[in-house]
């Protein structure tokens, strides 16, 4: 028979892990609720004007490595971990798609969040690291990615592809790759006719032009991937707490049985031991 006192500290031990865990889910409800209040969500129709603005220059000649595949140089794959807590399964899953993705020796791995890093030294894996995400997602942090990817793409990559976790609910988040680079889109039709085409003037020069417009675009992607891999790093905290609650009162459910079980099993011993010994008196 498990020992009484032993069942009611565990009881208590489950109670106090029960209690912890309900303030850490409201808190990481709170973060979500202020983070998806803050007006930093990226304007999607940037994203659809700057494609069409690409699609014009391309359909203008424009002839720059931004354009094109070059199968023969190494392909960079960006990670995007956390580095907040309960996520590590959230993780792992993002560093074995990221990591499966590598087809050469020469390829380059760029994670970001110091808990994707640590998964990757445990591979034995070489890589560049970025901080991790902020609550703020500040401009320094986009901009500081997309220059070292942008300058990277003109001197020693061929691709750049991006791992990361995307948002959907509180419920659901699925982890995507976005090839960033070459932007390889093509316009079915261009809402120029050729005459106008022909006459547009693109000043400085379609190369400037270019280069700041996938500047400007690549910006955004980082962004707006950001953007939703917080929110999905909120939203999978959350559910993974919730998941502990549910073990956490299966399990107490399961002592408490336990516990009033042994109680009664206690009492009942005791009861027919009384019993056993008046029985006893009586016959002397």
């Amino acid at each position: 028979m498990p020992n009484i006192a032993r069942l009611r500290q565990d009881l208590q031990t489950t109670k106090n892990l029960g209690d912890v865990v309900d303030v850490l889910k409201t808190a990481a409800m709170i973060q979500f609720r202020v983070f998806q209040s803050k007006e930093i969500s990226p304007q999607k129709d940037f994203a659809k004007i700057a494609e069409e603005c690409l699609g014009v220059l391309f359909a203008k000649g424009a002839n720059h490595p931004y354009l094109f595949d070059r199968k023969g140089l190494a392909t960079a794959v960006v990670i995007i971990t956390t580095d907040e807590g309960f996520l590590g399964e959230l993780n792992t899953l993002l560093v074995n798609i990221g990591t499966d993705m590598l087809k050469s020796k020469n390829d380059k791995i760029i994670v970001l969040g110091e808990r994707g890093a640590r998964y990757l030294e445990d591979l034995g894996l070489q890589y560049t690291l970025f901080p991790g995400i902020t609550d703020e997602i500040k401009y320094k942090e986009v901009a500081g990615l997309r220059d070292y990817l942008l300058r990277g793409f003109r001197r020693d990559f061929g691709r750049i592809s991006i791992v990361y976790p995307r948002y959907f609910s509180v419920a659901v988040q699925r982890v995507e790759v976005l090839n960033l680079l070459p932007y390889l889109k093509r316009p079915q039709e261009i809402k120029l006719n050729d005459y106008l085409l022909k006459e547009l003037l693109i000043e400085p020069s379609l190369r400037i032009v270019l280069e700041s417009l996938v500047n400007m675009w690549a910006g955004f992607k980082l962004t707006e991937i950001f953007w939703t891999a917080k929110l999905a790093e909120y939203g999978a905290r959350i559910m993974h707490l919730e998941g502990s609650t549910q073990e956490l009162s299966h399990l107490n459910h399961k002592l408490s049985l336990d516990y009033f079980r042994s109680v009664h099993t206690l009492k009942d011993k005791s009861i027919r031991e009384i019993s056993a010994s008046k029985n006893m008196i009586g016959r002397k």
